[in-house]
């Protein structure tokens, strides 16, 4: 093991160790019962994340994140880190409608001539089934920025309140891009622009699969700490890039939130 690799394993170590210190303090708020709220919540906060210098990248970088999430019951969802969803089609435990999605680039300590990629923002569709265990989805997006291609995501969520001011949650999930993602990205040069009213699948194809854990601890009626830790293996064989110095993809936060919205009453639905 490489010295980078291992003191960014040791921070990755630090980040998540600090996770579970905060979130298991005994004296940051007295166990009660959860706050309910009316339909309309939004989320505000900020959070200090640990991420790859660039995709691919062995070595790690630190930022803050600002968070901001709005959701309207189980019809719209918003969020910076997963975009705006409207459930447009809802029937028993299925649902579907657009989603648009923004993808952040990182761009830190590239090689020489390498290409600097732009952010991405993606609009497309979903379909969700909900079951007694949590949630499966598909995704489908076409890039109107940055890469110009076309890229889906399969994942199963799973999680919710575990203890008066506990929320855990899990997702596993399979992430695909179209060959002008991974040239992007892998090739060091600009992919040229076409157009494309369908998806394909080609052999330089983007494929990761990953696993995300998420916790949320309340410290009052509205604030809330809250972690996530997430790792993404990138698959396939097929590029050989001085961008890929690891197929490990690992992100780490902890961050504060505040929630707007409505308190129920005590005995409100």
């Amino acid at each position: 093991m490489s010295p980078t690799s291992t003191a960014a394993r040791a921070r990755i170590i630090a980040i998540v160790s600090a996770l579970f210190a905060c979130l298991a303090e005994p004296c940051l708020a007295a166990e009660q019962a959860p706050s309910s709220y009316g339909p309309w919540t939004v989320d505000v906060g900020l959070a200090a994340r640990l991420r790859p210098v660039h995709l691919g990248a062995s070595r790690y970088t630190t930022d803050l994140l600002p968070i901001l999430e709005v959701n309207y019951g189980d019809r719209l969802t918003f969020s910076l880190d997963d975009g705006l969803t409207l459930a447009l089609w809802r029937s028993g435990g299925w649902s579907a409608g657009p989603v648009v999605e923004y993808r952040q680039s990182y761009n830190d300590r590239l090689p020489r001539r390498a290409y600097t990629m732009d952010d991405a923002v993606e609009i497309g569709g979903f379909i969700k089934r909900r079951t007694a265990i949590g949630e499966f989805e598909l995704r489908t997006r076409k890039a109107v920025s940055g890469y110009d291609g076309w890229s889906g995501d399969l994942a199963f969520d799973t999680g919710g309140q575990v203890a008066p001011n506990w929320k855990v949650g899990a997702e596993a999930r399979l992430s695909w891009a179209d060959s002008s993602f991974s040239r992007e990205y892998f090739g060091l040069r600009r992919n040229p622009a076409r157009s494309m009213s369908l998806p394909r699948f080609g052999e330089n194809d983007f494929y990761s699969a990953g696993v995300e854990l998420d916790a949320a601890r309340a410290i009052g009626p509205r604030l809330s700490i809250v972690a996530t830790i997430s790792e993404d293996r990138i698959l396939g064989e097929e590029w050989e890039s001085p961008l890929l110095a690891s197929r490990n993809i690992v992100t780490a936060g902890l961050g504060l939130t505040y929630r707007f919205g409505r308190l129920a009453e005590p005995g409100e639905p």
